[in-house]
């Protein structure tokens, strides 16, 4: 898995030239002060980070970011919350200007800076300053601001803002960069109930690249988490995808973490399901937007199956083929797809499910593309015919997974027998999965240095 942190974008803005400013904006709890520090954490060397606090304690800092320490020294968190900045300029308008005595308080910083190597300072958070000085500056707020920038643009000092709003704001137009921070709400689209729409609803977090000067913006709005207390972005899916899904892959064999359960050959989802129940009816509803990128979960389920010794049995969903490597499939693998004759197709797919049992002695795994299915005999048709379909997943332990695709009308008859319930979506050009029942927040799909999926929560 790439350990990525901060959009390459962002990187390629602070290797420009020295002395690049950036503005940071969001709500509160968006995640800023943890990316200013990511970016500090990427782009500084050692030691040579300066951070200036102006809501909590610098002693707060380590204790909630311990990785910071090595790129900031104790001795350059500066305390700059309202008591300690307004002592420090007790003395405005008893010694010359104003306006001055506030912009050399700002340059004293900088030239502590400039002896560094590829220094960096993040002021968190400049509103927070000029609602302390308000009184002092007057009308010059923005020229402190342009000349807080253009001195840290001489002295080769990269400067970060941090500001706690969204909007548009002047100090947008005077930096070299503008990023904006947002917890996103993904609206479910299955049925326009809004009951039902509340359970689909989840939230997200997103970075938006609004400027950076001299780099080109390959993607504007992209994924982010902060999970374990850390920054990190996610780039779209760039895996290619065929229209083909192979049932044995290579990956690593997971074990059932039980007796009365399968794995769904991808370690995270496990530990998010506890395994697939025997006896389960499992459903994965597919978004618009995803594609063929789902097969990818099948097949780790499917083949995972199939090297713990389970027979495995797919009605294949819309769009399915089997890989030239699956032609050598061993005899306890069958597809079967859906036929016009509806009443012989069931009592093919009771037939193939029975032979299966028997030739290991087991419970199958059963993977139902209900969309191909719907497709072929109809919604009324296969509702009619689907109860005998359950009464036979009552009567063994088979594990069923059911695929549907939203804006079926399966999803209605699925939603009600599901023992385990999650949704598969797009985002920003990736897969992200969530569950309904059980009831989850989202989780990134990424793939580790080996090719597993992983599933990282976006919090």
């Amino acid at each position: 898995m790439q350990d990525m942190r901060i959009p390459s974008e962002i990187h390629k803005f602070f290797q420009v030239e020295e002395g690049q400013s950036l503005l940071i904006k969001g709500m509160p709890g968006t995640g800023k002060t943890t990316l200013a520090l990511e970016i500090m954490n990427s782009v500084c060397r050692r030691t040579n980070g300066m951070y200036i606090s102006t809501r909590v304690n610098p002693l707060r800092i380590y204790s909630i970011f311990s990785w910071i320490e090595e790129i900031i020294p104790k001795k350059n968190v500066v305390n700059a919350t309202q008591k300690l900045l307004l002592e420090s300029l007790r003395n405005v308008g008893q010694e010359g200007s104003s306006y001055e005595a506030v912009l050399d308080f700002f340059k004293t910083f900088l030239d502590q800076a400039e002896d560094m190597d590829d220094p960096m300072i993040v002021i968190d958070s400049w509103d927070a300053v000029i609602n302390y000085t308000a009184h002092i500056l007057g009308d010059g707020q923005h020229s402190l601001e342009q000349n807080i920038c253009e001195f840290s643009r001489d002295m080769g000092i990269h400067l970060i803002f941090v500001s706690e709003t969204a909007d548009l704001l002047p100090l947008d137009y005077i930096v070299d960069g503008v990023v904006t921070l947002k917890n996103s709400r993904m609206a479910g689209q299955t049925t326009g109930e809004g009951s039902h729409e509340r359970m689909m609803t989840r939230y997200s977090r997103e970075i938006e690249l609004e400027k950076l000067r001299s780099v080109e913006i390959k993607q504007k709005i992209y994924t982010c988490t902060l999970h374990e207390g850390r920054f990190r972005y996610f780039e779209p899916s760039t895996e290619n995808i065929s229209p083909r899904i192979s049932i044995v892959s290579d990956g690593e064999r997971i074990s059932d973490p039980g007796d009365d359960s399968i794995s769904t050959g991808i370690a995270d989802f496990d530990r998010i399901t506890g395994g697939l129940k025997l006896g389960s009816c499992n459903v994965l509803e597919i978004d618009q937007g995803v594609g063929k990128r789902y097969y990818q979960i099948l097949t780790a389920l499917a083949s995972n199956s199939i090297k713990n010794g389970r027979a495995v049995h797919i009605v294949p969903s819309i769009g399915y083929q089997l890989t030239p490597k699956d032609v050598f499939v061993p005899s306890n693998v069958m597809v079967l797809e859906p036929a016009s004759d509806r009443d012989h197709w069931y009592e093919m797919l009771f037939k193939n499910w029975d032979q299966l049992r028997e030739r290991t002695g087991r419970p199958i795994l059963n993977v139902m593309g209900l969309d191909s299915m719907e497709f072929a005999f109809g919604y009324e048709r296969m509702l009619n015919a689907s109860s005998r379909m359950f009464q036979k997943w009552k009567e063994t332990s088979d594990v069923n997974v059911v695929v549907v695709k939203s804006g079926q009308k399966s999803i209605r008859m699925t939603s009600h027998i599901a023992d385990t319930y999650f949704v598969i979506k797009e985002l920003y050009g990736g897969i992200c999965i969530y569950g309904l029942v059980p009831r989850t927040e989202p989780f990134y799909m990424v793939w580790d240095e080996k090719r597993n999926i992983r599933l990282v929560p976006i919090v």
